[in-house]
């Protein structure tokens, strides 16, 4: 039975994710160590130093216990190289040679038709800001600017930049016009609503728009550039559904053909620079847009490249700023250059100043190793004129020096401070073996840390993991699932059910509150029936989707309709079904628990009779309040009468 969503076949979602094992994929981005039959590393998606973030092979799906990110490969490369679905899907089917091609059988998802409509809204808006630049009154003091600035007609084009006149609703209006919800216009970043809540004004006023493009080259937000001089001098659209500044690269879009032909990427600061070493025949560049250079920025280059120039500005700022790049780029796979500009030159007015070819012969070209990049920048804080200035350098330059794994790169360095410092190269080269050793020694407590776990006798007091007072009913007493006691009795809590059943979410999150024991049944329900369809079977008929938790009845809705297309059990797959990124991340999650993956009809009657006490409970609460209302007004026949209705309630 075929079925398509987002208008591509169920086929090619379905080649897609078997052609893209899921440990190859987080693998390019992620370092993997195995673990059991898990795979862990620190989670790009968050920073963190303990890693959380957990692959599992057998079910194809990631999750990260940090910071909740988690759902199958195609959803990784979507969130990693900031991607929609189909653009993730269709990028994947042409690395693995599967045909493509979307069909309009069904129709859209509101999610996908609402970024319909902002995709449409911000390429109208950039040509309309264009228009405005090239051809009115309006913008001919911009373009006076941006032609004094070097940047001319053939560039002005090339980049699609605009101008937003200084007045509170040209754009506005432009849409209104249009019939564009000015409601989803504000949440997509377009316009602003008034302060009093009546209305909408134009985000941008008086400033130079630069284009902002997905990887696709669509327009997904602006940077505006005030006119003159005033702050803050660039403004960018806010993060919305389209635009996350931390997983965009200005013009990657544009550049990537030149990126991938090369395998190389020159990573500018601004918008300028880019433009600028464009027209001087550097076709590969890309910026960051007012935010630091992100582990996600590094994952979407490395999908194009080998290796990254860093070409940011010669002032103290943008030194600091490459040194700050290079270990997220490294981490990344990637090979690291330095360009070296002249202390406070930026590439723009290198290129005007210079022109092209001799950016390209003595800055691109020219890009010097992270190394003689670190050691240039301590020599810039050291005089090396005096005797003092030169032994502090060399103690500077020594550790950058010792790090290096190759013996002949650190002698070509060693020999280079010996003459800069006027030390003999043996003594160097002794300080620096001292070094090595000092930097290769184990920290304290780190030569073999032990099991995580101790053993269960010293787990305290109350069972086996130590928690006091839990009742794990016979689960915990005899290895499987008994009639009563499965849950801590008596209309209560699980205790530490949860914990206890998958050991796995202990162990990534030990300091977590504790969940009721109505959303954990709710989370061992839709566990097991993402893992057997007669399990599923068994829910629907008995439960249907009366889960309590609104994401937990909206999963198992989804799942009821996947296994009525005569579909396998494959949490993967089901994954892709959903296009929700809620549902996605709740589904990942539960499907990672640990725990038996049989079942019988009592597992299943325990699961549900926690989740239906819910609902009697929440109406002996509204009781129990109507009681004590009554008693206060002073009417006790109303009080006792209720209290009767309490009594037979709980016995129920």
């Amino acid at each position: 039975m075929s079925t398509e969503y987002g208008n591509i076949p169920e086929e090619t979602i379905d080649a897609v994710l078997t052609q893209h094992d899921i440990v190859e994929t987080v693998g390019r981005h992620v370092h993997l160590t195995k673990q059991g039959k898990y795979m862990k590393g620190l989670c790009p998606f968050h920073s963190e130093k303990t890693p959380s973030f957990t692959v599992t092979p057998d079910r194809q799906i990631f999750y990260c216990y940090g910071c909740g990110m988690g759902g199958n490969a195609i959803k990784f490369r979507m969130e990693i190289e900031g991607l929609s679905f189909p653009e993730a899907v269709k990028i994947m089917a042409e690395e693995a040679h599967i045909p493509f091609q979307s069909t309009s059988g069904k129709p859209e998802s509101p999610q996908d038709r609402e970024t319909g409509r902002l995709l449409q809204a911000y390429e109208w808006s950039e040509k309309f800001y264009h228009f405005l630049l090239k051809n009115t009154e309006h913008g001919r003091p911009a373009l006076e600017y941006l032609r004094g600035r070097g940047i001319g007609d053939k560039m002005i084009d090339q980049f699609g930049i605009g101008f937003a006149p200084d007045r509170w609703d040209t754009l506005v209006q432009f849409l209104d016009k249009r019939s564009f919800d000015l409601t989803e216009m504000e949440k997509g970043g377009l316009i602003s609503a008034k302060q009093n809540g009546e209305g909408y004004v134009d985000r941008f006023r008086g400033r130079i728009m630069f284009p902002i493009a997905n990887r696709s080259g669509k327009t997904i937000a602006f940077a505006g550039r005030i006119l003159g001089e005033g702050h803050p001098k660039y403004v960018n659209s806010p993060e919305s559904r389209l635009f996350n500044k931390s997983r965009v690269l200005y013009n990657f879009g544009q550049a990537r053909s030149a990126i991938r032909k090369q395998r190389q990427a020159v990573l500018f600061e601004g918008y300028g620079d880019v433009i600028a070493a464009w027209e001087a025949g550097v076709h590969n560049g890309v910026a960051t847009m007012g935010t630091s250079l992100t582990e996600q920025h590094a994952a979407m280059i490395k999908t194009t490249a080998d290796e990254v120039l860093v070409c940011y500005d010669g002032d103290n700022a943008g030194q600091n700023a490459a040194l700050k790049s290079i270990p997220i780029l490294e981490q990344a796979g990637l090979q690291v250059k330095i360009a070296m500009l002249p202390p406070g030159v930026d590439p723009d007015d290198y290129i005007r100043s210079n022109g092209g070819d001799r950016f390209i012969r003595q800055v691109v070209e020219d890009a010097a190793s992270t190394t003689k990049f670190r050691l240039a920048n301590l020599r810039r804080g050291h005089r090396l004129t005096e005797e003092s200035g030169r032994v502090d350098y060399a103690r500077a330059a020594l550790p950058v020096i010792a790090a290096l794994t190759s013996p002949t790169e650190r002698e070509v360095y060693l020999r280079e401070l010996s003459s800069e410092v006027d030390v003999s190269f043996d003594s160097l080269k002794q300080d620096c073996n001292l070094i090595r050793q000092e930097q290769n020694r184990p920290a304290p407590g780190q030569g073999d840390p032990g099991p995580v776990y101790s053993d269960s006798k010293q787990g305290g007091r109350g069972g086996q993991y130590g928690g006091r007072g839990r009742d794990r009913g016979d689960y915990a007493n005899k290895g499987g699932y008994g009639k009563k006691g499965n849950f801590g009795g008596g209309g209560g809590n699980y205790g530490n059910a949860e914990e206890d059943f998958f050991p796995q979410e202990r162990r990534a999150r030990p300091n977590r509150d504790l969940l009721p024991a109505y959303q954990t049944a709710e989370r061992r329900l839709l566990f097991l029936m993402l893992q057997d369809r007669q399990a599923s079977d068994y829910v629907e008929q008995r439960l249907g989707n009366e889960f309590n938790l609104p994401e937990h009845a909206a999963i198992s809705a989804y799942l009821y309709a996947f296994y009525a297309q005569d579909r396998e059990p494959d949490s993967s797959r089901f994954i892709s079904s959903l296009q929700d990124e809620k549902l996605e991340k709740a589904v990942s999650a539960i499907a990672m628990m640990e725990g038996p993956r049989e079942w019988n009809e009592q597992v299943l009657d325990d699961c549900i009779r926690e989740v239906r006490k819910v609902p009697q409970l929440r109406g002996i609460e509204r009781k129990r309040e109507d009681m004590m209302r009554a008693e206060k007004d002073g009417d006790f026949l109303l009080a006792a009468q209720i209290a009767s209705e309490i009594i037979a309630l709980e016995r129920q």
